[in-house]
């Protein structure tokens, strides 16, 4: 297992279509730790194989199990495809592809969602809330979409480190202009060497 780096907003990549995996080998296995292994490292809900550069179709995305102490569930997928969308659920959304940025998106409140585990079996993943939005980001990534894109403009905010909230940060509005203009700059850090 290797934590891997992620892409930022611009790369194409990024805004391309994912392939979908017709064979699974010790190569997929691989990516799944590493995409496992970044996920949690970067403090994600969520990751998709195009994130850390690899442009076929693999999310990862962990929930609470619902028992108290225990491990969040964690769910890889291979060629996952919403089948089913219901109801209306709206809140702030962020990306570790685009850090710190925060926007207000409309997902379906309740999913179901088909794919294969790492095993090549099939799997269906009833979700609701929470996991349901994050399935939704995930397959969304697969297809070159971004939350920006489905978020409301005038709703973006970046999460600014701040010792007098009570919650460590606040929100400062942002449009997508700028965003996209500060991940310009991060990623030609990140080309320097830095990060």
């Amino acid at each position: 297992m290797a934590r891997r780096e992620l892409l930022i907003c611009g790369e194409a990549l990024l805004r391309k279509k994912a392939k979908p995996v017709r064979r699974i080998g010790p190569d997929v296995l691989a990516l799944f730790d590493d995409m496992v292994e970044t996920m949690i490292a970067e403090q994600g809900l969520g990751l998709a194989a195009p994130q850390i550069g690899e442009s076929v179709q693999a999310i990862v995305v962990r929930t609470d199990s619902g028992e108290e102490g225990a491990e969040p569930l964690t769910y890889r997928l291979l060629n996952p495809r919403l089948v089913e969308a219901s109801g209306e659920q709206e809140g702030l959304e962020g990306c570790l592809s685009l850090p710190t940025l925060r926007g207000c998106v409309v997902r379906a409140a309740r999913v179901v969602v088909t794919g294969l585990t790492p095993e090549g079996k099939d799997l269906t993943l009833e979700a609701e809330d929470l996991l349901a939005r994050a399935l939704q980001h995930e397959i969304d990534h697969l297809r070159g979409i971004l939350f920006t894109d489905r978020a409301e403009e005038n709703s973006l905010v970046w999460m600014v480190p701040d010792e007098d909230e009570p919650q460590g940060f606040r929100y400062e509005p942002t449009t997508l202009r700028e965003a996209q203009e500060a991940f310009d700059r991060l990623r030609a850090r990140r080309g320097r060497g830095g990060r």
